[in-house]
């Protein structure tokens, strides 16, 4: 997913518990060239809020009539002031039209950098430059993917 297909839907989360549903913009863009990158977020919302409006999103999710609907903006880089001060302006526009709004900026560097690969001996391997954790057992490298294995607790007494 881009801000570069302004014509996808990059994707579509939905929250049974709180009864939500999340259609997220991925913004993997810098932001050196802020017109470009201004002109792509504005057409990726209003593709987003025709495809809320036009029934789109409940024709393929009909399990989720009646539940708000969050437009959720996940940066990969943080915003410059003037982005800001745009992603605000973007902001009221969405919630004028009914949705709610939310953003956040994921930094996704450290991640790439523990999937980096060096050379030891002239062979590649996976490096791991994560710092140590304490919990540190509880992840799994499948390949070169590190996964959580998430263990359930025992109850005390039964």
């Amino acid at each position: 997913m881009s801000l570069l297909d302004v014509d996808t839907i990059d994707y579509v989360g939905v929250n049974n518990l709180f009864k939500r549903v999340y259609v997220g913009i991925f913004d993997d863009l810098d932001w050196d060239d802020e017109a470009t990158h201004f002109a792509l977020l504005t057409k990726k919302i209003d593709r987003y809020t025709q495809y809320v409006r036009s029934g789109q999103l409940l024709a393929a999710y009909p399990r989720v009539r009646g539940y708000p609907v969050i437009i959720e903006y996940v940066a990969m880089r943080p915003m410059t002031r003037s982005a800001e001060a745009f992603w605000k302006t973007r902001e009221t526009i969405i919630r004028a039209v009914g949705f709610d709004v939310r953003c956040r900026t994921v930094d996704v560097r450290r991640a790439l950098a523990a999937d980096a690969e060096v050379k030891v001996d002239d062979v590649d391997v996976a490096a791991d430059t994560r710092p140590e954790k304490k919990h540190r057992e509880n992840i799994v490298h499948a390949g070169r993917r590190a996964v959580l294995v998430m263990r359930k607790k025992s109850s005390s007494g039964r």
